[in-house]
C-alpha cells in the first residue's frame, strides 16, 4: 500500500477518520498531502518524481491564516497513510487479544505532527520484580509523515512507581531485537501474543539485576557508555528514585547500588525530566542496551 505499510491494504473512509480524531481530541492530527517540488529562484523548474509531504491544517497562531508545514520529501511512488488509519488498525489488532485483561491505547503526535507514537499498555498483567517494584507489559507503535521511519514497534515494560501511574520504560531484550523494525500491523496481535508468552522469562532476568551490586569501577564504566552529559550525570546522581528515595551518588558510596535501581533512576530521568519527546524515545532503548551489556559483562567476569 505504501512505504510505511507495505503490502497492507487498509484505508478508512473520511467518516471513520473523523471518528478516530473525535475519540482522541487531545491528539493533533495533521492533514498531509503531496505537493510538487520546484527549484530555482525565478524560472522555477519542476523536480521530477519528487513531492513534498505538506500539512494543510497548520495555521499561524498570530494571523490565523493557513501556514502549510513541510514534513519531508518523498518519491512519486509514496502513498501517505493517515495516522488515523494506523491508530484504527492498531485498535482492531489489539482488540482481538482477549487473554490479557484490559488494554489501554494512547496515541499522540510530536514534532509538530510529523511523527506518531501509540502506547499500548496491559495494566491487568502485572508482575513484581521486588517488593514495591511492579511492572506491566507495554508496546509502542511508531509511524511518521516525515519519512524518518517505517512503521515499527517496540516491546518492553512500564514500571509502576507511584499512584498517578507515572512509569519507567524497560526494554524487553529477548523480543525487541527481532521486532524492532518493519512491524506490520496485520501481524501486531500475533507479535504481542508471542511477546507476552516470553514476558515471564524476561521478568526473571530482570530479577537477577536486583542481585548485581555495582562497585565504583563498573559504575563509572556504565556512565562512559550512557548517552548523558557530565552535567546530566550530576543531576541524575542527586535525583531521588520515585517510591524509594534512593539516590545513586549515596548508594554507590554505600556499596548498596544494584543494577535494577540504577536502571530505574536513569529511565526515570529520561521519561520524567527530559522534555524532548524525540530524545526520550531515543534514550529509552539506549539505556536498556547499556544495562543489558553491563549485566552480561558482570556475569562473564564471575
Amino acid at each position: 500500500m505504501s512505504e510505511i505499510m507495505e503490502g497492507l491494504a487498509y484505508e478508512l473512509t473520511s467518516a471513520e477518520r473523523k471518528d478516530v480524531r473525535d475519540r482522541y481530541p487531545k491528539t493533533y492530527f495533521p492533514d498531509p498531502v503531496k505537493e510538487p517540488l520546484f527549484w530555482g529562484r525565478r524560472d522555477h523548474q519542476r523536480i521530477p518524481d519528487k513531492f513534498a509531504v505538506v500539512d494543510q491544517r497548520m495555521t499561524n497562531t498570530e494571523t490565523g491564516l493557513s501556514q502549510p508545514t513541510v514534513f519531508g520529501v518523498c518519491s512519486d511512488q509514496y502513498k501517505i497513510v493517515p495516522f488515523e488509519d494506523v491508530i484504527h488498525l492498531t485498535e482492531q489488532s489489539v482488540g482481538q487479544l482477549t487473554d490479557y485483561g484490559k488494554i489501554q491505547i494512547c496515541p499522540h503526535t510530536y514534532l509538530g505532527g510529523a511523527r506518531l507514537k501509540i502506547g499500548i499498555k496491559f495494566p491487568d498483567h502485572q508482575l513484581s520484580i521486588k517488593p514495591g517494584e511492579n511492572i506491566i507489559p507495554k508496546v509502542d507503535v511508531f509511524s511518521s509523515y516525515d519519512l524518518s521511519t517505517k512503521l515499527m514497534g517496540r516491546f518492553g515494560a512500564f514500571q509502576l512507581k507511584c499512584l498517578n501511574g507515572a512509569g519507567i520504560w524497560k526494554s524487553f531484550k529477548s523480543f525487541a531485537k527481532r521486532h524492532l523494525q518493519n512491524l506490520f500491523l496485520n501481524e501486531l496481535g500475533n507479535n504481542i501474543s508471542e511477546g507476552m508468552a516470553l514476558f515471564g522469562d524476561q521478568v526473571d532476568a530482570w530479577k537477577k539485576w536486583t542481585e548485581l551490586k555495582l562497585d565504583q569501577k563498573l559504575y563509572d564504566t556504565v556512565w562512559d557508555e550512557l548517552p548523558f552529559s557530565a552535567a546530566e550525570r550530576i543531576k541524575i546522581e542527586a535525583l531521588p528514585e520515585i517510591g524509594t528515595g534512593l539516590q545513586l551518588g549515596q548508594a554507590i558510596k554505600g556499596n548498596s547500588l544494584d543494577l535494577w535501581s540504577l536502571s530505574s533512576v536513569l529511565t526515570q530521568f529520561a521519561t520524567h525530566d527530559v522534555k524532548s519527546e524525540l530524545r526520550r524515545i531515543e534514550l529509552e532503548p539506549a539505556i536498556a542496551r547499556v544495562m543489558d551489556l553491563t549485566f552480561d559483562k558482570a556475569v562473564a567476569v564471575h
